[in-house]
């Protein structure tokens, strides 16, 4: 039920598991979203694509997407001050121990190295390059990369891989479900008179959650307490010079915006707290730093939280139908990613056993509550006290699962995971390092190796990086047809204004 990036995403992936043993159908609405509003996604995002046979290259033709290797956060912590979270390794594991362990020790010697030395995505980021790991020149061939998303292509294109699969699409509008004595769903009613049955819904309506929410009332626990804002707006705006091969994220006085490099336009956005902020100033604040949209702003209010249970009778809950957080994390294609998974590792017979589905619920609440502590962290590691905004950020109570792992950190340096999580040890570790979080001390196990070796490794790690970034490409030349058709128009125009 609900088509976009997430219903079709599921209906594709379900329909090359399954193999056409089940009739695949997909509520679709009329109405086409525009074309040019981006979304950011992180590595996970290739290999879900590769689980439903789209072939990467097309992909990004098709849907306008250009390449990432990770964030800039800018004003973060302070005004002026800006970091990277790069995707990809960080050093080399010494000895089992994770580079930053090393890192810290370096510190506390006196040494002052710095995260692109060591991290070939953010080396690569700074100067604007991109190469694929697949090369055959062995440049970057770890190299972790992501991609900038045109949302309304994305889908679109999704459609048709699914529609070839053998999916069905319905275009209705959905006005009431009949259920069963168990409560399970059985029938969907539709505007127009007809109905539709099936065994299992997926709920892809969005925030609205059609399904689990409005027909099954399951619960939805709020996180507002922890993550303030709660509006966002968005517009296609002119490229700059150079499409940056990164998400670029700034604090703002009342949230945050972003920008992000398609291949044809860029995407921005501003996310602010509704409390501080109206739309108005919000608008005026978007156009003095995105410049003027090709397009009027959509403009979107959002409540950050989850639904209590994500998979309830027979109605599995995905994308913002199961839960929203503010995009700070790009996290919304990473959890659909997880969910679908899941979904599969917990695929369903026609009795729903309920052992089964307290395990998938379980599951997904972990991804969605760790997913939510990384998004807070960015607010946590803030030292801005220059609005009324970051004033009560910083008297705001952290969930105690995140208090717990920043005191750990800021103890000796670790970063504890107890089981699989959306986010790894490195990227905490990117964002508490970039907001200047310094460990009181660093693990001990560094003290068994000798440093002086260590040293010669970050020597030769740090080269590496360099030539790997001078042999790469620029990140702009992956776009020979974007920049063909950029120049003819930007040509076009300038002879318009020389004969008017």
């Amino acid at each position: 039920m609900g088509g976009g990036i997430a219903g079709w995403t599921a209906a594709a992936t379900l329909a090359r598991k399954l193999g056409g043993s089940c009739s695949i159908h997909v509520i679709d609405s009329a109405e086409a979203a525009s074309a040019g509003y981006g979304e950011a996604s992180h590595p996970a995002v290739l290999e879900l694509l590769r689980q439903i046979g789209v072939d990467q290259n097309d992909f990004v033709d098709k849907t306008q997407s250009t390449y990432s290797l990770g964030t800039r956060l800018v004003d973060w912590t302070t005004p002026g001050h800006s970091s990277w979270h790069p995707f990809g390794a960080f050093g080399a594991l010494i000895d089992r121990r994770p580079f930053y362990h090393f890192w810290h020790k370096a510190r506390v010697l006196g040494l002052k190295p710095r995260i692109e030395l060591f991290s070939l995505e953010t080396s690569m980021a700074l100067a604007n390059r991109f190469i694929f790991p697949t090369n055959t020149l062995g440049v970057a061939q770890h190299m972790r990369y992501a991609l900038h998303l045109d949302g309304a292509l994305a889908a679109r294109y999704l459609r048709g891989v699914a529609e070839r699969a053998g999916v069905i699409r319905l275009e209705r509008k959905l006005v009431h479900a009949a259920r069963g004595e168990g409560g399970l769903v059985e029938e969907l009613k539709f505007e127009d008179g007809g109905s539709l049955r099936a065994d299992l819904f997926i709920d892809a309506t969005g925030a609205r959650a059609q399904l689990i929410g409005e027909i099954l009332g399951t619960p939805f626990e709020a996180w507002n307490r922890w993550l303030p804002c709660d509006r966002m707006l968005a517009a296609a705006v002119a490229l700059e010079d150079a499409r940056t091969p990164a998400v670029s994220v700034t604090a703002r006085a009342s949230g945050w915006s972003w920008r992000m490099p398609l291949q044809a336009v860029a995407s921005a956005g501003q996310v602010w707290s509704s409390a501080h902020q109206d739309e108005d100033a919000a608008r005026q604040d978007f156009a003095a730093v995105a410049g003027t949209p090709l397009a009027e702003p959509r403009v979107t209010s959002f409540a950050n939280g989850r639904r209590q249970v994500f998979w309830d009778q027979n109605v599995v809950a995905i994308g913002a139908a199961a839960g929203v957080l503010e995009p700070l994390a790009a996290a919304d294609l990473l959890l659909l990613g997880g969910q679908l998974f899941n979904l599969l590792d917990h695929f369903p017979d026609k009795q729903f056993d309920r052992a089964n589905t307290a395990s998938y619920n379980a599951a997904v609440v972990h991804d969605f509550e760790r997913t939510r502590d990384f998004t807070i962290l960015h607010y946590a590691t803030s030292r801005r006290d220059d609005s009324p905004f970051w004033q009560q950020n910083a008297q705001r109570e952290l969930p105690d699962s995140l208090r717990q792992r920043l005191d750990q950190y800021r103890a000796s340096g670790r970063i504890v995971q107890q089981r699989s999580e959306p986010f790894s040890d490195l990227d905490w570790f990117f964002v508490l390092e970039g907001a200047g979080v310094v460990p009181r001390d660093y693990d001990p196990l560094v003290d068994t190796v000798d440093f002086e070796q260590v040293k010669r490794l970050m020597l030769a790690i740090s080269r590496k990086v360099a030539a790997d970034v001078a042999a790469a490409p620029t990140h702009d030349s992956f776009f020979a047809a974007a920049n063909a058709r950029i120049a003819g128009a930007r040509k076009a125009a300038a002879a318009a204004v020389s004969t008017g």
